[in-house]
């Protein structure tokens, strides 16, 4: 690797990482704070909410890197413009093209990054992330026991005075259910405590000083004339299987189309999973393709935005070219969404946009390798934009110039 392009890479890689860096910090707090409580009732800690936020990250990266990668290029070639270093390697007949080599294997490498992360990563991880969601959601006692609240969970009624949320015990208990004998049984303690049971089983409900109390249904009473039999059993300990915290194993994956790999959306597109039609399987086909071919022609706008004439601020390149990717990734979610209900073609809602993208980056980057603009710098975007700033207002008609004082 020459000077050269070693150094344009150093001066890519480094707003390109903190940008990935930020956005990541940023997105996974956000969603930190929405999950914090879910693992807290679960007293799953701090590894099972790192274990959770790790499992985000392939979707966020999804989001943050071709941002991060226009704005590294953005920055990088925006810097060596306004020091002057461009002209000076331009008197050396080091043009824009050749400057671009290594921001374009840079482009490849990222690009075979994201068809991984799109194809493997991304349905992977969201499966498994749903899955833990899951099951913290399962083992999370609060969900079913709440103070003073009736809770039914299969067929059992359950409602507990006071709940201690760090040892799993409680006080004031009552229990009601109807076994399969037609009997109703009725208990109710002084103190449980709930033993948390292995996946598959069901957990056990430890209860001290209290009353047991068994009735038989009038359903089960033959000819309604025999007096209903009941027991009575008063206990200092008593232990009880309840499904307090269900058991049952999560869906296998599959059952949404963003949960599968991408020759699995091209091998199943004609046996979609229940409630997934074929447009479904092929939008979300062509979207990461779409998404990941993108990736490419990001240097392509991003050059263009970073060079022109030096009094433009820095901030409009930025904001424009921002302008545009935003405006382009909603044109793909747009084109997704109307190709799923079989609305649009993919190749007119997914595809176009992409060409577009592709023609229109491809042809400034042209310009501005290429061409040489009338009057000083190269010929850019940015002018147009800074001359759309600056436009004077127009003075009535007739008016004239204010004279000097």
């Amino acid at each position: 690797m020459s000077t050269i392009s070693g150094y344009i890479l150093r001066q890519t890689m480094a707003p390109l990482l903190a940008t990935v860096a930020l956005a990541l910090l940023v997105l996974l707090t956000e969603r930190m704070l929405r999950l914090l409580d879910l693992v807290l009732d679960s007293h799953g800690g701090l590894t099972v909410l790192l274990e959770m936020l790790a499992y985000l990250v392939p979707h966020y990266m999804a989001l943050a890197l071709p941002v991060a990668f226009f704005l590294g290029v953005l920055l990088a070639f925006s810097r060596l413009h306004q020091n002057h270093e461009l002209d000076a390697l331009g008197s050396a007949g080091v043009g824009l093209p050749r400057l671009l080599q290594p921001v374009l294997l840079l482009a490849l490498a990222l690009t075979v990054i994201s068809a991984v992360n799109f194809s493997i990563g991304q349905p992977y991880a969201r499966y498994i992330y749903r899955a833990l969601v899951h099951d913290i959601g399962e083992a999370s006692i609060n969900v079913y026991l709440q103070e003073r609240t009736f809770m039914e969970v299969n067929g059992v009624t359950f409602m507990a005075e006071r709940f201690h949320r760090g040892s799993r015990e409680f006080g004031g208990v009552f229990i009601y259910e109807e076994n399969k004998e037609g009997q109703a049984v009725a208990m109710s303690a002084q103190r449980g405590n709930l033993d948390l049971a292995p996946k598959g089983e069901r957990s056990t409900l430890f209860l001290l000083n209290g009353v047991r109390m068994e009735v038989d249904l009038p359903a089960a009473i033959e000819g309604g004339e025999k007096p209903p039999d009941f027991g009575v059993l008063q206990f200092g300990n008593f232990r009880n299987p309840i499904d307090l915290v269900g058991q049952d194993a999560f869906r296998p994956r599959g059952e949404d189309e963003r949960e599968l790999t991408l020759l699995e959306l091209w091998r199943y597109r004609a046996t979609p999973p229940p409630g997934v039609t074929t447009d479904q399987m092929l939008a979300e086909f062509h979207d990461r393709l779409v998404r990941t071919l993108s990736v490419l022609f990001l240097p392509f706008l991003a050059v263009p935005f970073a060079i022109g004439a030096r009094r433009v601020h820095q901030a409009y390149g930025i904001a424009a070219g921002l302008l545009i990717l935003v405006g382009y990734n909603q044109l793909l979610s747009i084109g997704k969404s109307l190709a799923s209900i079989d609305q649009v073609p993919a190749l007119l809602g997914q595809w176009l946009p992409f060409l577009v993208l592709a023609a229109g980056s491809s042809y400034l980057f042209y310009r501005s390798a290429y061409l040489v603009g009338q009057g000083s710098g190269l010929p850019s975007p940015l002018k147009a934009l800074d001359a759309a700033m600056r436009q004077p207002r127009a003075r009535p008609e007739g008016g004239a110039r204010p004279a000097p004082k």
